[in-house]
């Protein structure tokens, strides 16, 4: 079961609308939305028509019980399909020809001159509760979410698709008002509203009631959060063992060329010490060999300095020698 079906039938279970206000004017709401991300319009014998297209059948069980309550009467299942992309069967749900003009005028998608309306109005959404419902009936109707390992090529995303730029538009500026910023985009005919940050889809969540689905998704998040923690250590620490490597092989090579000239033996007893413990603990760091000599880190890097700038001038010696 992916995570887009397990939200979609809590918001089912849960009902349109907050907490405190489900009542008609939410179901509206929210069939309207729902009437709009999953229907097609056109018109028959001059007149408006309309059918609805649904995947997933107990999304389309509940939406024919809220139409039924709302509007007084039903719509039917004409036939189903398969779709060839997806695999999934598809449900077309019809609204009786004699009904249409009457439904999509009283779910706010017909205006008085007859022409379909382009954007959400007004009335669908003029309180707090309302909105939700528009919301939650928008991801009923076109709405998904994907998460890192349930078949998203990406990470987190969340989008609902609809038939129209302004109406998407519109859209935007409704979650906008819930604190929700969403993206925009085109995908073929269709305007795109989408939103991949992971707080932003929390928020949503949450706002749509999908109390369950939150628990999993912040669980999940606070998983792969870890994980990513872990391997930016992990980077971290073989970063930083790669850089020691190569800074040891540089000390060893440079102590080795003060043992071929035959200079260790003039260096002080403390050079002495630092060049044979290296040359014996290759593998160490500076902090372990540091501890081992049981001198300070800072006491140690100015006395391999020394070493080190006393290979160069050798090494710079014998470059001028060759050049003579």
């Amino acid at each position: 079961m992916s995570f887009t079906t397990d939200v979609k039938k809590e918001i089912i279970s849960r009902g349109l609308g907050d907490d405190e206000q489900r009542g008609a004017a939410e179901k509206k709401s929210g069939l309207s939305a729902f009437v709009r991300t999953s229907g097609n319009f056109g018109v028959t014998d001059g007149s408006p028509n309309f059918f609805l297209v649904s995947e997933t059948e107990n999304v389309a069980e509940f939406f024919m019980s809220v139409f039924s309550e709302t509007l007084g009467f039903e719509l039917f299942i004409s036939h189903a399909t398969m779709d060839k992309m997806s695999g999934r069967d598809k449900l077309l749900l019809q609204c009786p020809a004699s009904r249409a003009s009457e439904a999509l005028q009283a779910l706010g998608l017909l205006k008085r001159s007859g022409d379909f309306r382009e954007g959400i109005a007004a009335s669908l959404i003029g309180t707090e509760s309302r909105k939700i419902a528009y919301i939650q009936g928008a991801f009923l109707g076109g709405g998904s979410c994907t998460l890192p390992g349930d078949g998203a090529k990406t990470g987190y995303h969340l989008e609902i698709v609809f038939p129209q730029r302004k109406l998407a538009r519109d859209f935007c500026a409704l979650l906008d008002e819930f604190e929700l910023i969403a993206k925009l985009t085109e995908r073929k005919e269709t305007s795109v509203v989408y939103i991949k940050s992971k707080e932003m889809i929390s928020d949503f969540l949450a706002i749509v009631g999908a109390e369950n689905s939150l628990r999993k998704f912040s669980q999940l998040v606070e998983k792969r959060d870890e994980a990513n923690r872990n391997n930016r250590a992990q980077n971290c620490l073989a970063s930083n063992a790669d850089k020691a490597a190569i800074a040891s092989v540089k000390q060893v090579v440079a102590i080795q060329k003060l043992i071929e000239k035959g200079e260790l033996n003039d260096l002080s007893e403390e050079l002495q010490r630092l060049a044979k413990a290296r040359i014996e603990h290759r593998l160490m760091s500076m902090q372990e060999l540091a501890d081992y000599l049981k001198v300070s880190k800072s006491c140690l890097n100015h006395r391999m300095r020394r070493l080190l700038e006393m290979a160069e001038h050798i090494e710079s010696d014998k470059n001028k020698k060759t050049d003579e």
